[in-house]
């Protein structure tokens, strides 16, 4: 594997909004985990959340069979 190849992860969480429990699961590319993280992360808060209410239960990365439609088609563009 090449050292700047992007990758596909998937970041699965929770969150707790006016007293009901979400969950969450969802596929992004980036270079490395903490920029996967960080862009879950601004999409989830995006929607009037605050980031200490967010409990991330996992960060791991899949191939891109396991991805969504959409990573799985961008992973294929060259």
């Amino acid at each position: 594997m090449a050292k700047n190849e992007i990758k596909i992860y998937k970041i699965s969480g929770k969150y707790v909004k006016r007293h009901q429990r979400f969950s969450f699961t969802k596929y992004a590319r980036a270079l490395n985990p903490e920029d996967a993280l960080e862009k879950i992360l601004s999409n989830v808060t995006s929607q009037n959340l605050l980031r200490r209410k967010i409990t991330i239960t996992e960060n791991v990365v899949v191939k891109p069979e396991e991805a969504d439609l959409y990573s799985r088609e961008l992973s294929e563009l060259q």
